[in-house]
């Protein structure tokens, strides 16, 4: 998280929207409660959101990335103890099918790559050169079952008539 994305004034209402809608719950009240007014002792201390704002922006905030001893964590439980009687943390591992790895920072690597034109060209080149060589394939075979035909009744003519001395058709 930038800290200077971050609207301070945005936080501040919001943390005074979040105080008087609690007060107003607790104390059943149906009106506006001035006791955050801007003015008040109670009013959202500016220093204070900043300082929370620079922790928070300094700090990793994913869970499995925390311990229980994390500066973040103990600063919660210190602040949480001030202000309630009874604060325990709690430290739940995640089982199951993720795996977390705790590298904040990463390198990307892009690389430029062939166009859809290159994939194109080569599919229809190969495509071309497979009908080729099947119509190859099936001519030749078919000429040579001709040629085979007309060359086996030859053969078998020629054979009958230099061996026995007559054609085939007098047989």
């Amino acid at each position: 998280m930038n800290r200077y994305l971050v609207s301070e004034d945005a936080i501040r209402r919001s943390i005074k929207l979040i105080a008087q809608s609690i007060a107003r719950h607790i104390y059943d009240q149906q009106e506006d409660m001035p006791v955050f007014a801007d003015d008040s002792s109670l009013a959202v201390d500016l220093s204070y959101v900043r300082l929370w704002l620079d922790l928070l922006s300094r700090t990793p905030r994913v869970a499995p990335f925390l311990t229980k001893n994390d500066p973040l964590v103990a600063a919660l439980k210190k602040e949480l103890a001030e202000h309630t009687h009874e604060v325990t943390v709690q430290h739940e591992l995640l089982d199951g099918m993720f795996t977390f790895y705790d590298s904040t920072k990463a390198k990307l690597n892009i690389y430029q790559v062939a166009s859809v034109t290159f994939d194109l060209l080569l599919l229809l080149a190969v495509g071309s050169y497979l009908i080729v060589l099947f119509s190859f394939l099936v001519i030749t075979t078919r000429v040579h079952g001709l040629i085979y035909n007309f060359n086996h009744d030859n053969c078998v003519s020629s054979f009958c008539l230099l061996f026995f001395n007559h054609p085939i058709d007098q047989l």
